[in-house]
């Protein structure tokens, strides 16, 4: 039995100090073993390890030692009874298959009778009558509005046959959560625009390059999500589960709103600025078709030699911030370096030179009518690729600078056909693999949400790129009024304030899982 800060044993000893020597004498002598030995029954009771035959024995000696003793008696037996009574009914409820929740909130009302003022009046005489101290010995009974069934007296079990499906890992569970500040309800933050990393070695005496970036603020304010659950007091007070699964599940249905204003709310009303509805978020097989960089006739500034003249380092009139080494570059116009016109590798070197090896240098190039394209490398890339290998590609691609993805999301049905996939002869490729109980593929989690349509995929940076904003945490609250009341019903309220903080949408991607494997599949 749970352990109360003050016991009846306290309360009678406290007592001892301002009592008369004949009522000291009786304390000792009676009323203090008997409680003693009243709450060793009780915690066998709730232990299990004590029958109905062994309480009655023990209360009806202490019942027999209690007879013609004092004022007092009458009430103190009184008292044993209902505990007896209530021990009894315990017992039987026990053998019908009652759980231990029950059990406990019998231990509760019992702990609530000791700390309560009548019992604390009458342990220090303060009034001749503890007065009754009723016990809920019903452990169902019928349920008004709530529930579906006309069993009224059964078992009762702890199972609940939910056929609605609850996501079991949502985004605030990988997601970066902060701690908003109260005093203000909104975020603003920086969106870097432009970029130019300008930067490179130089003599003693020579003159550094120079670098710039253009920022835009942002902001995003709280947003308030919520819902109110109307409940009958009956089905409340005699369903042991149903405390239990509200409270445990009200927070998932939270959370579950929350999966879906993070990846798809459309910035109006009171939903987020979604990570999808931001325009700088593309499809990867989009990335990779697409040209990441063109540059019309002018847009190279000159062509220098490198290496000796084995390689050549292109430099640009304007920065390129977008292009990255591993990229595929192809110049137009170029007359006496050819090999300019075909596909070469990208090594970058800042945002405004290239360096591309295995060209031969050629002086007098004319470079002002050359123009040029620029292409991720993984673009038909690959032999017969699967779909670890297209979400891997994936991950390669979106990992730059700071930021690298760390999950994706996918339907549930989308990650069973990725586990069945088979080679050749039918064995299982084992693409997805299970850590510490957690779904990965790549090496990155997988983040299975029923929010995210069949067939797409949703990847990023969820640590650095966005954040989750607690302005306040999420609550559950009890409330009642005057039309509650009258349908015998309470208020379940369950509401939180956040805000979703998009730091860097190009930390992510938004696309078609068999566009994705096409778009790397080499022709």
């Amino acid at each position: 039995m749970k352990k109360k800060e003050l016991s009846v044993t306290d309360f009678l000893s406290n007592l001892k100090s301002d009592a008369t020597e004949e009522q000291r004498k009786t304390l000792e002598s009676l009323y203090i073993p008997v409680v003693d030995k009243m709450n060793e029954m009780l915690d066998l009771i709730v232990n299990g390890t004590a029958d109905k035959e062994e309480v009655i024995k023990e209360f009806k000696s202490m019942n027999e030692k209690l007879v013609g003793v004092g004022a007092m008696t009458k009430q103190i037996e009184d008292l044993q009874n209902q505990v007896k009574s209530a021990a009894e009914t315990i017992e039987k409820m026990k053998k019908n298959g009652v759980s231990a929740d029950f059990i406990s909130k019998f231990d509760e009302q019992l702990n609530a009778m000791f700390d309560s003022e009548k019992f604390i009046d009458f342990a220090e005489g303060r009034r001749s009558k503890s007065g009754k101290f009723e016990f809920d010995k019903k452990g169902v009974t019928s349920l008004e509005n709530s529930y579906t069934g006309n069993i009224l007296l059964n078992q009762q079990q702890r199972r609940v046959v939910d056929p609605f499906a609850n996501g079991k890992t949502h985004l605030r569970d990988v997601i970066n959560v902060e701690q908003g500040d109260p005093e203000y309800p909104s975020l603003t933050f920086n969106q870097i625009s432009s970029l130019d990393r300008n930067v490179r070695y130089v003599t003693e005496n020579g003159q550094l390059p120079e670098s710039a970036f253009a920022v835009k603020e942002v902001t995003e304010p709280v947003k308030r999500l919520g819902t109110t659950m109307f409940i009958s007091k009956r089905m409340l007070k005699s369903r042991t589960w149903v405390r239990s699964y509200i409270l445990s599940h009200l927070p998932l249905w939270i959370q579950q709103a929350e999966d879906w204003n993070i990846m798809f709310g459309d910035g109006q009303g009171e939903n987020f600025t979604g990570i999808v509805n931001n325009p700088n978020v593309k499809a990867i097989e989009s990335i990779l078709s697409d040209n990441v960089v063109t540059g019309a006739a002018g847009s190279v500034d000159s062509v220098t030699s490198f290496n000796g003249g084995a390689d050549v380092v292109v430099e640009f009139t304007a920065p390129q911030p977008l292009i990255r080494t591993g990229m595929q570059i192809t110049f137009t116009g170029a007359t006496k370096m050819t090999a300019l016109n075909s596909a070469n590798s990208v090594i970058k070197m800042n945002d405004r030179q290239i360096l591309i090896k295995g060209v031969t240098y050629v002086a007098a190039e004319t470079v002002s009518a050359m123009s040029f394209v620029v292409k991720n490398k993984y673009f038909k890339n690959i032999e017969d690729p699967n779909s670890e290998d297209a979400i891997r590609t994936a991950f390669a691609l979106m990992s730059y600078g700071e930021f690298t993805p760390n999950l994706v999301v996918l339907n549930p049905s989308d990650v069973n056909a990725i586990e069945c996939e088979k080679d050749t002869t039918g064995r299982s490729l084992g693409l997805v693999q299970t850590v510490g109980g957690q779904k990965r593929i790549a090496g990155r989690l997988i983040v299975e949400s029923t929010q995210i349509p069949e067939g797409k995929y949703l990847l990023g940076d969820f640590v650095n790129g966005a954040s989750l904003v607690d302005y306040t945490a999420l609550t559950l609250e009890w409330a009642e009024d005057v039309d509650t009341k009258r349908k015998n019903q309470v208020a379940l309220i369950a509401q939180e304030e956040c805000i979703f903080a998009l730091y860097n949408p190009f930390a992510f991607a938004y696309g078609d899982l068999a566009a994705l494997i096409t778009a790397i599949t080499k022709a």
